[in-house]
């Protein structure tokens, strides 16, 4: 029985090791959606200004993700992966000692393709080590996700009450991704097609590419992700600029706002790993993107504040399924073939990619309710996708 346990013990650490890649990831992006008030305040920035801290890192993720995710698929994935994190730890490092938002908008910039290279490809590993229980993986691995974006604001609130500033918080997540960065020399990386390749032509990847741009079923879940993601990561980044804007709560109330969202996804996660097991993905998505169409607008809409806390509990654990679905269906349309699927990914990230900026010039014209009814089309295109064969 020992020896079995020794035997398995190795592989089971660098499963876990993979995993807590994207509970390092989402530590670092829940704290970013919880300290935008705060920058707002502190650098006493625009709604544009705001909106270009997730617009321009993204043009940067545009222009270097699809070579990340190509190189990926040949056998240099751990470097990129190792050199992801490093530059990461920088970043925060960077934001943690920000005296001027040009800084805070440098590191953005840069961590931003850094994360598509560290957790994006940690992400492929896990589902090409175990290509036909892709959306298992990606519950398992969207739950730690969600328990990372739980902690940042709630770890933010205990800050503040011990009256230390939020830069306390970025230092302290650089010297943990700086020490995470150790354990990730230890994975092999090598269950994906081309990891055993002595090289790859760039006619080769680029051959790839194309023959995945042309995969139909790839591309309609490509879409509907990005789509998709206006009620998640999008949502995320606005909702506590709205809750202390438009609905008139206080900074700390905000933060709680932000808090709610993020307990809603890991709640929900939570329930998911087990759902998964018994209901199909695609039901799953039909039924909750019709929930969450009906809650945003009323949302918006209903001016008591409480039931706008109560709505977005309600999205935020009717969202939760979405990306860990909605994901592995593209994993699933190529198979053994992750790296490529990261490059699609990227390059149709450009859907979502001028949103926060022209939410935020849509807010400086006319509003930030207005605005935010553009997040709609999410949810809406989602319950029509799915529905769609």
């Amino acid at each position: 029985m020992l020896a079995k346990f020794q035997k398995l013990r190795g592989p089971l650490l660098i499963v876990s090791i993979l995993y807590g890649v994207e509970l390092i990831d989402e530590l670092i992006y829940g704290l970013h959606g919880a300290v935008v008030p705060y920058f707002k305040t502190d650098f006493n920035l625009t709604y544009t200004q705001i909106g270009l801290l997730f617009t321009l890192p993204g043009i940067f993720a545009l222009l270097i993700e699809p070579l990340i995710g190509l190189i990926g698929d040949t056998r240099h994935r751990r470097w990129l992966v190792v050199g992801g994190l490093a530059v990461t730890v920088l970043g925060l490092a960077l934001i943690g000692t920000a005296q001027i938002y040009g800084v805070i908008l440098v590191a953005f910039c840069i961590m931003s393709p850094a994360s598509g290279a560290y957790v994006n490809l940690a992400q492929a590993t896990l589902i090409d080590s175990k290509p036909t229980r892709a959306e298992q993986t990606m519950a398992r691995w969207v739950l730690l996700g969600s328990i990372g974006v739980a902690i940042s604001p709630l770890a933010l609130t205990a800050v503040f009450s011990i009256s230390l500033s939020w830069r306390s918080v970025y230092l302290a997540l650089a010297i943990i991704a700086a020490a995470y960065l150790l354990l990730l020399l230890k994975p092999k990386f090598d269950a994906h097609a081309g990891a055993a390749e002595e090289s790859i032509t760039l006619r080769q990847m680029k051959l790839n590419l194309v023959e995945a741009l042309r995969n139909r079923t790839l591309m309609k879940w490509v879409i509907l992700t990005e789509l998709a993601d206006l009620m998640l990561d999008k949502l995320l980044e606005q909702v506590g600029l709205y809750f202390h804007d438009v609905a008139r709560v206080t900074l700390a109330e905000a933060t709680g706002a932000v808090s709610i969202f993020t307990a809603g996804w890991l709640i929900g996660n939570i329930a998911l790993v087990p759902l998964l097991e018994r209901v199909p993905g695609i039901r799953i998505l039909r039924i909750t993107s019709l929930i969450v169409s009906i809650a945003y607008a009323a949302l918006l809409l209903v001016p008591i504040v409480w039931i706008k806390y109560v709505l977005l509990g309600v999205m935020s654990l009717s969202t939760a399924s979405w990306y860990v679905i909605l994901r592995a269906k593209t994993y699933e349309a190529l198979p053994g073939r992750s790296g490529v699927v990261i490059a699609v990914t990227a390059i149709f990230g450009a859907i979502n990619l001028f949103v926060p900026v022209i939410l935020g010039g849509i807010a400086d014209a006319i509003g930030l309710q207005a605005a935010m009814g553009l997040l709609l089309i999410g949810p809406v295109a989602l319950t029509i996708g799915v529905r769609s064969k």
